[in-house]
């Protein structure tokens, strides 16, 4: 699953989980729409690793 997790509104919040997806482009896509509206938004592939963020 390919994971987008948020913080609303600054670093001293924890991530939160958006959505997740079977797939990287909808998760970027997502992602991408989120990040006006939210503080910071990172894309997290199945193993683990961040492969986007704003």
């Amino acid at each position: 699953m390919w994971n987008v997790q948020y913080i609303p509104n600054n670093y001293s919040q924890p991530w939160s989980t958006l959505d997740s997806y079977d797939n990287k482009a909808s998760a970027l896509t997502c992602a991408s729409q989120a990040s006006s509206e939210y503080f910071m938004v990172i894309v997290i592939d199945p193993d683990g690793s961040v492969i986007w963020s704003n």
